[in-house]
């Protein structure tokens, strides 16, 4: 065999096993793959649905408020479905004075069935003037009420009012809420 040959075959043999050697000990640093996060839309919170009250077929009323010393009132309104109800301005509010009913009385047959009541409406088909006022506040669906010159005690004896509950009436042009009465601090 020829001797040049053979000393490339040997060279060659010697450059491979070279290259496969596992004990190299040189590692270069890689750096990991650049993998960019996709685009996405920014979230946005979910609106709030609302619906005018004259669009509302159920008129639910949730009191959230009130105080009996001043008649202040604050509650919502929704249709039954979740939906905010805005643009209210037709009511009727009753305020309601009872006795305490643990009280005695020189009169025993009447003396708890009485109470004294002061009305508050608005009607804006009609040019009356509204009694009170109703302002919606900045969520939507919820409602402030202020009973201008509300005066129960004027209506009774000195001190004769323990209870007060109050009825909050509603009305869009299909529908108003359930006539309820409503105790203070509840």
């Amino acid at each position: 065999m020829n001797l040049k040959l053979l000393s490339v075959l040997l060279a060659s043999s010697l450059l491979l096993m070279g290259c496969n050697d596992d004990d190299d000990t040189s590692t270069d640093p890689v750096d990991p793959p650049v993998v960019e996060p996709p685009v996405t839309d920014p979230v946005d919170p979910p609106a709030t649905e609302v619906i005018t009250i004259n669009d509302a077929d159920t008129v639910v009323l949730t009191v959230d408020e009130y105080d009996a010393s001043s008649g202040a009132l604050t509650f919502s309104l929704d249709n039954g479905d979740e939906k905010a109800i805005t643009d209210a301005t037709n009511y009727s509010i009753m305020y309601f004075g009872y006795p305490d009913p643990a009280a005695s009385s020189s009169n025993a047959k009447a003396w708890k069935r009485w109470h004294v009541s002061q009305t508050f409406n608005c009607d804006t088909s009609s040019e009356d003037a509204c009694a009170g006022v109703l302002t919606e506040t900045e969520t939507e669906g919820q409602y402030t009420f202020n009973a201008v010159d509300l005066d129960l005690e004027s209506k009774a004896a000195a001190g004769a009012v323990e209870v007060f509950k109050v009825a909050i009436q509603i009305h869009g042009e299909k529908a108003s809420n359930e006539f309820e009465l409503i105790p203070a601090g509840e």
